[in-house]
């Protein structure tokens, strides 16, 4: 029974963060007062993001730092606000997660400045005591657009 609870918990919790995520980077974008464009590089996107982290997307998932891991890495660093790994499933959030993040990926034409670039995308995720709960790469090849 206490699987089937944390089955259902972690669908919610899933679904609440992939909306977020495609309204987190408009109001994002929005507060910043500089622009994000494609003349960025890495580092300075990297930079840019930074400057209004941490950033509350919805009430239960805080982006709280972008994080240039090497040439062509970088990693999106989140805090799940209401929630303990314990009561995460973590094989189901992955399972859920990464199809929905590849497919906001290839739906938002400002994924073009990291498909440009070559760059895989690290989405890394905390609970609410700051334990680490999982971490989901996109490569670039994940989220290339078909021709």
């Amino acid at each position: 029974m206490k699987e089937k609870k944390n089955l259902l918990k972690t669908i919610a919790l899933v679904v609440i963060t992939v909306i977020a995520g495609n309204i987190g980077p408009r109001l994002f974008n929005i507060i910043t007062k500089q622009p994000l464009n494609n003349s960025n590089t890495l580092k300075g996107r990297v930079m840019i993001m930074n400057k209004d982290c941490p950033f509350v997307i919805d009430e239960n998932t805080r982006l709280y730092s972008v994080t240039l891991l090497g040439k062509n890495i970088v990693q999106n660093n989140y805090t799940l606000l209401n929630e303990r790994l314990t009561d995460i499933d973590i094989d189901a959030f992955k399972s859920i997660m990464k199809p929905e993040i590849i497919r906001h990926l290839k739906s938002k034409t400002e994924t073009d400045f990291f498909r440009d670039k070559n760059t895989t995308l690290m989405y890394k995720y905390f609970d609410k005591e700051k334990q680490f709960v999982t971490d989901i790469s996109i490569l670039p090849k994940d989220y290339l657009l078909k021709k």
